[in-house]
């Protein structure tokens, strides 16, 4: 696949298609999106966002892949099509609006004051995570699927459209008599909390450094996570507190590590391979997506979600 790096916005303007075999990532402060741009291949953005329905949005097709980072004011706007998949996280005031149409998949994170609308259609997914004070609308239809995991601010159910939701989760729903909203328990333990596969007695969680991987730079317990190595904590204490020193920190998501360091831009994430008798989970902890543990293994360079960098 062909990666094209965009450092301009008279250059994004140019792409009015990204093909099956092309990688687009642009990051600025600000980005336009000024046509409709088809994707077919791998579109990655990052910064505050300006798009609208009238003309000016994302449609994804097919089997690709449409990743954004909405920041400050954004407006975003996609519709996924076929089997593509659209993530966002959505940050500060940022709105986001999706429509998911066949196959398509859509998986949001809410955070601040962000909102998220989703129009799911035919057997499109949508996954919402809202957290802090953001909002999330979801409106499905046909043979559609919505999970959603934190605040929910309205729900309309259509068809055969499916809801399924934790049960202290509070929220009004008009649905018709054909649709299902199944509820669940949210699970305590972290690990199934957060959906976290083990293997062998072992888990992969996330970790962002520095350009250079490294953490705690210039300080006493500054680290170097070079992929390959393995990291084993000299004083390991977990049960001191949640934060600080005693322990190292990873994420169940490589996203979830911006809420703790997000300064600068060429920070990379890695994926550490961590046995389950190293890890320590906090009673009640105040950061639920954030564990300690003891000693892992660094196994490779990913993008903000999961996916290996080559």
């Amino acid at each position: 696949m062909k990666t094209k790096i965009i450092t301009s916005q008279a250059d994004f303007d140019k792409i009015k298609e990204v093909k099956p075999d092309e990688e687009v990532i642009f990051k600025s402060s600000k980005i336009k999106i000024n046509c409709i741009l088809d994707v077919y291949g791998i579109l990655r953005l990052e910064g505050e966002i300006d798009s609208s329905w009238n003309g000016r949005y994302i449609r994804a097709w097919e089997s690709s892949q449409v990743h954004n980072e909405a920041r400050e004011s954004s407006q975003v706007h996609n519709e996924a099509r076929e089997s593509s998949q659209v993530h966002n996280e959505a940050r500060e005031v940022s709105q986001v609006h999706n429509v998911a149409r066949a196959s398509s998949q859509v998986h949001n994170v809410a955070w601040a004051s962000s909102q998220v609308k989703n129009v799911a259609w035919e057997s499109s997914q949508v996954h919402n995570e809202a957290w802090e004070s953001s909002q999330v609308h979801n409106e499905a239809s046909n043979h559609s699927v919505i999970t959603n995991i934190g605040f929910c601010a309205s729900m309309v159910l259509r068809g055969f459209a499916v809801a399924m939701l934790p049960f202290d989760l509070k929220i009004k729903i008009k649905k018709e008599k054909t649709c299902h909203v199944q509820r669940f328990k949210p699970q305590d333990k972290y690990l199934e909390r957060e959906s976290v596969d083990v293997k062998n007695k072992s888990v992969i969680l996330y970790k962002r450094t520095s350009s250079d991987f490294k953490t705690q730079e210039n300080t006493p317990n500054e680290t170097l996570w070079l992929v390959g190595s393995t990291i084993t904590h000299p004083h390991w204490e977990p049960k001191l507190n949640e934060c600080g020193a005693g322990k190292f920190h990873a994420c169940s998501r490589p996203y979830f590590c911006d809420e703790f360091r997000n300064e600068k831009k060429d920070d990379k994430y890695i994926a550490v391979q961590i046995q389950i008798t190293d890890l320590y989970e906090w009673p009640q902890a105040q950061y639920p997506h954030k564990i300690a543990f003891r000693e892992g293994k660094v196994l490779r360079e990913v993008d903000k979600f999961g996916k290996e960098i080559v």
